[in-house]
């Protein structure tokens, strides 16, 4: 069976029960081998990393013969399915939504509330809106720089005397 890498946001079921969400994928600095940190869903969010193989490998049925899961980690939701469910509205409407607003503290008020649905058309749309340069490589990177570039026109613009 041909699994996808978790992504960020994915939901997984341990084969003994609990859930946990996926919080980045990572590389570790000492052996490049692929990794993978995760949360419990539920209780205290305490914060776990596992190699990729190790968080991909299947369950030892000699080792665990009662699991009721083929894999130690079986994908409940993924982030996209998520995002589907929780955000109906288009890419189309949200960037229409984003053009019609005012001021820099809507603006950025706006992207902290979509973040989890905001997407590379999006980026490049509100960023060429209001004339800013993007650099950046990664969509998180284009949205960290994206709302630092608001913040601090709205530090500036709102001192100035008008």
């Amino acid at each position: 069976m041909n699994r996808r890498k978790p992504r960020k946001g994915d939901l997984y079921r341990h084969f003994r029960g609990k859930q946990y969400r996926v919080l980045y994928l990572a590389v570790c600095a000492e052996t490049k081998e692929e990794m993978v940190v995760y949360e419990t869903a539920e209780g205290e969010h305490r914060v776990y990393v596992s190699s990729l193989a190790a968080f991909m490998r299947a369950v030892s049925k000699d080792k665990y013969p009662d699991a009721q899961q083929e894999y130690r980690f079986e994908l409940c939701r993924d982030s996209v399915q998520e995002m589907k469910k929780d955000a109906p509205e288009s890419e189309e409407s949200l960037i229409l939504q984003f053009l019609d607003l005012d001021g820099n503290e809507q603006r950025a008020e706006f992207l902290q509330k979509h973040r989890a649905v905001l997407t590379d058309r999006f980026l490049t749309a509100a960023a060429e809106s209001m004339e800013f340069a993007e650099n950046a490589d990664t969509l998180e990177e284009r949205y960290a720089a994206l709302l630092r570039f608001l913040k601090t026109k709205m530090k500036y613009e709102g001192s100035r005397l008008r």
